[in-house]
């Protein structure tokens, strides 16, 4: 070996040294030897020792021995590459797919269960409300469809008096319309020939039964003063009788006082005198009181006193004014003597009425 050789190898001795005093080659066995590998490995060891005590003799060591020294100090690998490294994250991969399966496998069976046993609580029912009933709706009736208010009629009555002292007729000719007959009432003697008679009407549920007493609702009436025949052609005895003038109505139902009273001047008028009462009267009977008659005069009146087509009388005036107004009767009158009438006359001793109507209906 040269003296460069000598002088730029003390590194790599010294190297080698430590390489092999320190750690020496690291010799793997792969598995049973052959004959001829076992010899090879102790020319090795022999040749590696024999360079261990040179090395620690100093001595120096040729070029071809230090190739082959670094040869031996790397491993032979005598068996096959091995396997690829394998991956250290795989074992949590198979946790998770297996634990994402688990998930997935609970989610499907919960949701099968919730539609085959409807799972869950009960749900709570609304709140239940009391239904509001709803306004009824009545229909308007047209007025086609409304009933027809109820017609009046003549009410059938039983009249009574015992104010005529005998009278020559009986007021029950009041409420025949078939014949001429009328109520004829006597004044009295005659020193005391007066007027205040007073006539009983009851109301009767039916004519056949005059028991039987019953209220309607009344809306008119009418008078027929005097004796005038009542049927076409009858006998006319209007100038032998005194006429009802001033008639005053008190309506009662039952024992109570059902309205004001309600007064008529007839006006002698030789025939009807109609009457509209002040509004409709519930009543079971009725007092006419006779309050002033006149003689009849020589030719029939043409009416009553201011009488409209429907026989309402506006207010009177004179002697009914008075005894509406002041509430007292009208004073009776002795003797009402007419020019060429004689103060003793027998017209004076009796007033004749030829008809009394109440119009009205049954309140049900």
């Amino acid at each position: 070996m040269t003296e460069s050789a000598t002088s730029a190898d003390p590194s790599m001795q010294d190297w080698l040294a430590e390489h092999l005093t320190d750690e020496g080659p690291s010799i793997v066995g792969a598995g049973p030897q052959t004959d001829a590998e076992a010899a090879a490995d102790d020319d090795a060891g022999e040749t590696l020792h024999q360079l261990h005590v040179d090395v620690a003799a100093g001595s120096d060591i040729p070029d071809s021995q230090l190739l082959s020294v670094t040869d031996l100090d790397e491993p032979t690998d005598t068996t096959a590459a091995p396997a690829a490294p394998s991956d250290v994250n795989a074992g949590a991969k198979r946790t998770l797919v297996w634990l994402g399966s688990g998930v997935a496998l609970t989610a499907a069976a919960i949701v099968l269960a919730f539609l085959v046993f409807g799972g869950g609580p009960a749900p709570v029912p609304a709140p239940q409300h009391s239904p509001v009933a709803a306004p009824a709706v009545v229909a308007v009736p047209t007025p086609s469809e409304l009933p027809a208010p109820p017609q009046d009629q003549a009410v059938p009555f039983d009249p009574s008096t015992i104010s005529c002292l005998g009278g020559p007729t009986s007021p029950l000719a009041l409420t025949d319309s078939t014949n001429d007959s009328a109520w004829v009432c006597s004044r009295g003697p005659q020193e005391s020939r007066i007027d205040g008679q007073i006539l009983h009407v009851k109301f009767l549920c039916d004519r056949s039964r005059p028991e039987s007493a019953c209220s309607y609702i009344f809306n008119s009436l009418s008078v027929t003063p005097g004796c005038v025949p009542k049927t076409p052609g009858g006998k006319d005895e209007w100038l032998e009788h005194r006429v009802p003038k001033i008639l005053q109505f008190n309506f009662y139902n039952g024992d109570q006082l059902a309205a004001d009273p309600f007064f008529l001047d007839t006006k002698s008028v030789h025939g009807q005198v109609p009457a509209t009462l002040s509004g409709k009267i519930l009543a079971s009977r009725v007092d006419v009181m006779i309050l002033h008659t006149e003689r009849p005069t020589p030719g029939p009146a043409t009416g009553a006193r201011g009488a409209g087509p429907d026989g309402v009388l506006p207010p009177s005036s004179g002697l009914l004014d008075s005894a509406a107004g002041s509430g007292d009767l009208p004073p009776p009158v002795l003797f009402d003597t007419a020019p060429g009438q004689l103060a003793n006359d027998p017209v004076d001793a009796t007033f004749c009425m030829s008809q009394l109507q109440f119009f009205g209906h049954s309140p049900n």
